[in-house]
């Protein structure tokens, strides 16, 4: 495997986006949706845009078979739906609650006239599409050639890259997630992600802080991602 390139690890997690969608939030609904509940399917047709206001929200492909294929897990500030808004008539992956979620509701027709007035708006979603696309890129990447372990050592790269802050005992990733979230994007067991976050704390790679992972030799980790299979 190739050494990893800073500008492939984008990570999966989209959080923290410094946007500001406040002429949609003045045309929109304001509604809550419980954990696990549906926002909308995949093949759904696509009438409405959704803000996230609060929580999280995953976005997966569901295969003929039935698998599911989690593309990327979104968090505040974060938009869903927007692609069914400018070309096609129905939605391209599903989107369910991965915790209790507050999302702001667009209708398409709204959405598509306050973006053609508002320059700021367009360059905003343009550039979250762009985030989305390199996301699932790196994952068809990762799923091609990589093993569970190395996908999740990638992964953890790329959560360091975006969410990492220096300490004196490594680099913290700020954000919280769960091995069953982590499962779920690398495409993997919650078992597998748990026996490998328990082998890299053993390993001294890792370690676990206030629901938070610190990760102390991110060399290792990364030469980990190499070997690991």
């Amino acid at each position: 495997m190739e050494k990893i390139k800073n500008e492939s690890l984008i990570s999966p997690w989209i959080e923290n986006l410094p946007f500001s969608w406040e002429p949609l939030l003045q045309i929109g609904q304001r509604i809550t949706f419980k954990k696990h509940e549906y926002i909308f399917h995949q093949d759904d047709s696509a009438e409405y845009v959704y803000i996230v206001a609060e929580g999280r929200v995953r976005l997966f492909l569901t295969s003929p078979s039935g698998d599911e294929n989690t593309i990327a897990i979104m968090g505040e500030k974060g938009i869903l739906g927007e692609c069914g808004a400018f070309h096609f008539s129905s939605y391209n992956s599903s989107a369910i609650a991965a915790s209790k979620v507050t999302v702001i509701k667009i209708s398409k027709l709204a959405f598509e006239a306050a973006v053609q007035d508002n320059h700021q708006l367009a360059r905003q979603i343009m550039m979250i599409m762009n985030i989305k696309n390199r996301i699932l890129a790196s994952h068809t990447m990762m799923l091609s050639n990589y093993s569970a372990v190395q996908r999740i050592c990638y992964t953890l790269l790329q959560l360091v890259h975006t969410y990492g802050v220096k300490t004196k005992y490594g680099d913290l990733i700020k954000i919280g997630f769960t091995h069953q979230e982590l499962a779920n994007l690398v495409g993997t067991s919650r078992v597998t992600v748990a026996y490998t976050m328990k082998r890299l704390e053993n390993e001294r790679i890792l370690q676990k802080k206030d629901n938070k992972y610190l990760i102390m030799d991110i060399d290792r980790l990364e030469l980990f991602s190499f070997t690991s299979r």
